[in-house]
């Protein structure tokens, strides 16, 4: 009976901070109007999450601001990097609050054993909801990074191949962007961008390569940068030499990848085997019974 007043006291205090959240956060509900509903599910209820954020104990601060911010400024740019961060928490706040509050009403109503499974069966909502909220940016930024450097041997040489041709730095760029679809030709889209609002081919570089959020990537522009301060001559020999470690590099990553998926088929191959041998000993054992 203790457990049940405790798991009920805690579901009363859930139910009450949620609809706090709700009357509080009314104000907000234009930030949700235009979010796509297959992407953010029950977003109509997000603004429980940001009448929460109004109050200090729930406001998206320390490293995990810091890291959502980073993130969404990666994917987003600087002008929605705050946006997207602040989202990504108050879709948290609000599911998790929501199954807490619903998962603690029936807890409360059930036997002990009965209570703890469906705690249980809550704090697996809360992980599947921080999954889907706070961990996606990250998820979305490591598939982009995998996918930047998996066609980046392919970027540098055929940009190579067209400044060993004769052509200037800036048209071998946007003929390589414009040339291809792929995470990593988009974000050399942005650089085109850039260049074509004034920004300088340095700058616009630097920006690509952080963008990109890969460490090798981040290293060629820096080096790259320093070959176009040097002039083109230098900028040619040191995409040659590069386009040739990167091919190197990327036929590494695939033995490298092929090891780890030969490695993850041992345990079903095992199983397999397992149950082989199971059915050949039944059969043996009923042929000896006979």
């Amino acid at each position: 009976m203790l457990l049940n007043f405790i798991l009920l006291v805690l579901a009363t205090i859930a139910t009450a901070l949620f609809l706090i959240g709700m009357v509080r956060g009314r104000k907000y509900a234009y930030l949700v109007e235009n979010l796509d509903s297959s992407e953010y599910i029950m977003k109509n209820l997000y603004v429980v999450g940001y009448g929460l954020n109004d109050f200090k104990l729930f406001k998206l601060r320390g490293k995990l601001g810091k890291d959502l911010r980073m993130q969404a400024r990666l994917i987003w740019d600087n002008v929605y990097d705050e946006y997207y961060a602040l989202l990504a928490w108050v879709q948290f706040l609000t599911l998790s609050l929501l199954f807490a509050a619903i998962g603690l009403i029936f807890a409360g109503m059930l036997e002990t054993g009965a209570a703890v499974f469906v705690l249980c069966i809550v704090l697996l909502a809360v992980l599947a909801v921080w999954n889907l909220s706070i961990s996606k940016m990250k998820e979305k930024l490591q598939k982009r990074r995998e996918a930047c450097v998996l066609e980046f041997p392919n970027m540098v040489s055929k940009l190579s191949l067209l400044i060993n041709s004769g052509m200037v730095l800036r048209e071998a760029w946007y003929v390589v962007a414009k040339g291809k679809e792929g995470e990593l030709y988009d974000l050399m889209q942005k650089a085109c961008a850039c260049m074509e609002n004034g920004e300088s081919d340095i700058s616009a570089i630097h920006q690509f390569g952080v963008l990109s959020d890969s460490p090798e990537i981040k290293k060629f522009t820096s080096a790259m940068i320093q070959g176009m301060e040097k002039g083109n001559s230098e900028l040619a020999d040191f995409l040659i030499a590069q386009a040739t470690e990167l091919w190197s590099h990327k036929r590494q990553l695939a033995l490298q990848k092929g090891e780890i998926a030969a490695g993850k088929l041992i345990i079903p191959l095992g199983l397999m085997f397992g149950g082989i041998i199971m059915i050949v000993v039944a059969a043996a054992m009923q042929s000896m019974t006979f």
